[in-house]
């Protein structure tokens, strides 16, 4: 049309154009993100001192994206469209308004069209897909190709379950600064944003730290969340298309892998829950249950226990989430199992170096998810064989028995670590196994040191804590030169990782 882009980019999208009527109302309807074609001449018609600006000024507030005038621009007119950073156009002064509100539109419907087109051939293919049985990553990957941007799938709890980055860009050239990787995505943030907002509403898109998110639903529960990475203000009309479709079979491709979850659980069933409520007597008979259930005797395990309780102490129940801590421990792929007994979660950990991170994340997790309730956990020493595992278990809940007396019931907190109340709740229980194990990890190197080398740590020692730590006292009492002394308790330092300073 001859015409000229005095403000914004040529990439601003436009829904429809509205053209200035000579009767009033000047405008039709305004929905949003219309173009605008502007004749002043009509518009001075209604008023004799309306200026561009002001006309700019009214139409960005009611939501228009363009504005199109066949007039001479001035400053303060750009100076508007500018602040709301909205297109503003030139026409010629002999265009003709009506065709080209007809002609635009004409081209808007034929896009809109085309895009609904494509965005059917995606739905196409994600049925496709679901009916080939293909995975999650398989259905992310179609809906990222088409959109050009990240697509990510979440659990309810918020933890990532799958994400695909696109290999192709569309439209706008990514950037080392721009370009959306896993390092720089505000995971963090979005789970904040998710307990706080807490969306439900099936269907509905709505703005979120990644993007634009929208809730999966199964059997009219929250299941998790499928979010499309994109910091633009606006979702373009086809990326909402490809997001519902994609939630439609995103949310059926859940719903089948926790059927198949459910079945292939009620077919082992729960070999923990029975294995804990039977007598080591049993344990023979356990070994095959729990082999045929994929467990690996042969590995060690860390024993945890989630409990969850009022602020008074009463229990509150867990069993209905055993499937949360099982998924978890499936998508960190940390082998192991996972039963409930009594009023806990007993889960079985094969040995990993960042299990208290992940074992806290569980609980954290648990907590959201039993309102009113303090939730916490306890973890045992590593043990291997099923015998030894229920003793793990005992360590565990030891554990969170200690933690619970010490007030401390929403936290995660490790049997290892309570030194000096394992050695109490040996003696408390009578308990000679317990007993004999503290002083082998405790005075067990001292003893075989002196053994070894006819050594006297275990009598300096003696000596020292009969001298109440006073140095001089001990050095007479032994009957050795203070630095012999010093030397000693160095020596015992370094063979127990005990600091005596702290005695």
């Amino acid at each position: 049309f001859g015409s000229t882009l005095v403000t914004c980019t040529p990439e601003i999208l436009v829904t429809w154009s509205i053209m200035v009527r000579a009767q009033p109302p000047a405008f039709p309807h305004i929905s949003g993100g219309e173009l605008a074609l502007i004749s002043m001449d009509v518009l001075r018609g209604f008023d004799t001192r309306i200026t561009l600006a002001e006309v700019v000024e009214a139409l960005a507030t009611a939501g228009v994206h363009a504005v199109a005038v066949d007039d001479d621009i001035p400053h303060s007119a750009t100076t508007v469209a500018n602040q709301h950073e909205i297109a503003l156009i030139a026409l010629p002064k002999e265009a003709n308004l009506a065709r080209i509100e007809r002609a635009i539109n004409t081209l808007i419907v034929n896009q809109k069209a085309q895009m609904q087109e494509r965005a059917l051939e995606v739905q196409r293919q994600l049925v496709r897909l679901a009916a080939d049985n293909r995975d999650l990553n398989s259905l992310l990957q179609v809906m990222a190709r088409a959109a050009a941007k990240p697509i990510i799938v979440h659990d309810d709890a918020g933890v990532t379950m799958a994400q695909v980055y696109p290999n192709t860009v569309r439209r706008v050239v990514a950037t080392p600064g721009n370009r959306p990787t896993p390092q720089n995505l505000p995971y963090g943030e979005f789970q904040n944003w998710l307990m706080k907002e807490s969306p439900s509403n099936e269907g509905v898109i709505v703005r979120s730290p990644l993007g634009f998110t929208t809730v999966l639903k199964v059997e009219k529960r929250v299941a998790g969340y499928l979010s499309l990475v994109d910091g633009s203000e606006w979702l373009e009309e086809f990326d909402r298309l490809v997001l519902t479709h994609g939630a439609e079979v995103c949310a059926i491709e859940l719903a089948k892998n926790r059927a198949i979850a459910f079945a292939v659980e009620q077919t082992r069933g729960d070999w923990v829950q029975v294995w804990l409520s039977r007598t080591p007597a049993d344990d023979d008979l356990m070994r095959a249950r729990a082999q045929q259930a994929g467990f690996d005797l042969s590995q060690s395990y860390f024993a945890v226990v989630f409990r969850a309780s009022t602020a008074a102490g009463v229990s509150l129940p867990l069993e209905g989430l055993v499937g949360l801590v099982r998924d978890d421990m499936t998508r960190r792929q940390i082998a192991g199992a996972v039963g409930h007994y009594v009023d806990s979660i007993v889960a079985l950990y094969a040995v990993n170096e960042r299990l208290k991170t992940a074992v806290e994340e569980v609980r954290e997790q648990l907590a959201s998810r039993t309102p009113g309730g303090l939730v916490a956990s306890g973890i045992s020493r590593p043990a291997t064989g099923l015998a030894a595992l229920r003793e793990a278990y005992r360590e565990a809940k030891n554990a969170l028995s200690i933690a619970f007396e010490l007030g401390e019931r929403e936290q995660t907190t490790f049997f290892g670590e309570l030194k000096l109340f394992q050695f109490l709740l040996a003696l408390k229980e009578h308990n000679l196994e317990s007993l004999r194990r503290f002083h082998d990890e405790t005075l067990g190197a001292l003893f075989e040191h002196d053994e070894r080398k006819q050594g006297e740590l275990i009598r300096t020692l003696n000596g020292f804590f009969e001298a109440n730590g006073n140095l001089a006292k001990a050095s007479d009492d032994l009957k050795v030169h203070r630095n012999t002394l010093v030397y000693r308790l160095d020596r015992i330092k370094d063979l127990t990782g005990l600091d005596l300073n702290d005695a």
